[in-house]
């Protein structure tokens, strides 16, 4: 019976300090955890893979580090953003095509019915008919109509002016060409048969009916077109020289000037070549950032405004230099080796795959790495005491660079 206490006795022992064992080996591990949980990123890195760091940096001027804990002296940290990757200094707009055309069109002015006119030697009898003209838009005055009686030779006179004189016998007469340098804002014409002279016994008289006056009239209605197109702000802001690219497809002999206009600022006034491709140099002036409005008139002829396209020729933009102090006291540690400086540049993702180059006072090396971060200690032989230079650029793809930091480690 006593030895069956005694084992139950060190069984319950047993048990006892397996569970204060899994207690012990359960609160180590949660300050493990809570310890790389506080840790910077670059330590973290450290301990998870034996001190080692992928992607290290080793090319000309740099050697590969731990990254920072931040346990040094910071030179330098700034926010540098996207810098992207210089493509070509051409950019080009497509523009909707164009139709613009001027309608000429023959239009009543003045309609009447009939109208009787006479003169003898006992009565005389005319008749006055009135009208308007567009002085601009209207050309190529005529007065028609058709003769139910005639005898005699009858007058027409146009705002006083004697303009026909003749026997009529035809129904249908050839229609009267009014004199251009004749017509006003508002005219009349009027109508009266000679007189008969000596023989009163007969009379000149006259009976017509459907008398118009008619006229050419252009409608511009049709005859400018308007398009629109961006700039974006950055485009805009690199601009070197801009040109405008267009086809005219037209009827050379029946074509006349045609107006450019880029944002109510005058392009270009003139002919054009037909079925030809037209360039015009433009100041960038001309243009702003955002929508800008073309437009293409014409007061004469018929346009097809095919293939425009504007052409911006962009000025390169270099990427931005930045510039740490290493005061000579800093500077004689590293080239002691007491001390080391570090540049550590933290991107935005850590999924994508960021290559570059690196120039610290004009030696430059490249990096790749998919990592967060990316991480070089600067070969001493490359530093100088005072301002020290470092330009990124990016290869492949664009560069999203949160932090560059640059820091004295002892």
């Amino acid at each position: 019976m006593m030895v069956k206490l005694m084992n139950l006795f060190e069984s319950k022992k047993a048990v006892e300090m397996r569970s204060s064992a899994s207690m012990v080996v359960l609160i180590i591990g949660v300050f493990i955890i809570a310890y790389l949980t506080i840790m910077s990123p670059s330590e973290r890195e450290q301990v998870l893979n034996g001190g080692e760091i992928p992607n290290g940096y080793s090319g000309q001027g740099y050697d590969g580090v731990g990254v920072s804990g931040g346990r040094g002296t910071l030179l330098m940290t700034k926010f540098v953003g996207d810098l992207k990757i210089k493509g070509s200094e051409t950019v080009e707009h497509d523009i909707p095509s164009s139709t613009i055309f001027t309608a000429v069109n023959t239009k009543e002015l003045q309609k009447i019915d009939n109208l009787y006119v006479k003169n003898s030697p006992f009565s005389k009898q005319e008749r006055t008919i009135n009208f308007n003209a567009d002085l601009v838009n209207t050309k190529n005055y005529m007065l028609s109509f058709n003769v139910i009686r005639a005898s005699g030779m009858i007058n027409i006179f146009l705002n006083g002016q004697l303009i026909f004189s003749k026997e009529i016998t035809s129904n249908s007469p050839e229609p009267i060409i009014l004199p251009p340098e004749l017509i006003k804002t508002t005219n009349n014409i009027t109508f009266l048969p000679e007189p008969i002279g000596w023989q009163f016994w007969k009379a000149n008289e006259y009976e017509l009916s459907n008398i118009i006056v008619a006229g050419d009239v252009t409608d511009y209605s049709s005859s400018r077109s308007e398009q629109s197109f961006a700039v974006p702000a950055d485009e805009y802001e690199n601009l070197e020289t801009t040109s405008l690219e267009f086809v005219p497809e037209c009827d050379p002999s029946t074509s006349g000037r045609i107006l450019i206009m880029l944002n109510r600022q005058s392009v270009y006034s003139g002919l054009v070549d037909c079925g030809v491709l037209n360039k015009q140099e433009i100041s960038t002036s001309m243009l702003s950032p955002g929508t800008n409005v073309i437009s293409f008139s014409s007061k004469q002829g018929s346009y097809l405004i095919d293939r425009i396209k504007l052409v911006s020729h962009l000025n390169q933009k270099d990427y931005p230099t930045y510039y740490f102090n290493l005061p000579q006291d800093m500077f004689a540690q590293t080239s002691t080796f007491n001390g080391r400086v570090v540049m550590t540049i933290r991107f935005n993702d850590m999924t994508s795959l960021k290559s570059g180059s690196v120039v610290v006072n004009g030696f430059q090396d490249t990096f790749q790495t998919q990592d967060y971060y990316f991480q070089a200690t600067l070969d001493p032989n490359i530093l100088q005491p005072g301002p020290n230079s470092i330009n990124i650029e990016p290869m492949s793809e664009d560069l999203h660079i949160a932090e560059l930091r640059v820091e004295l480690l002892g």
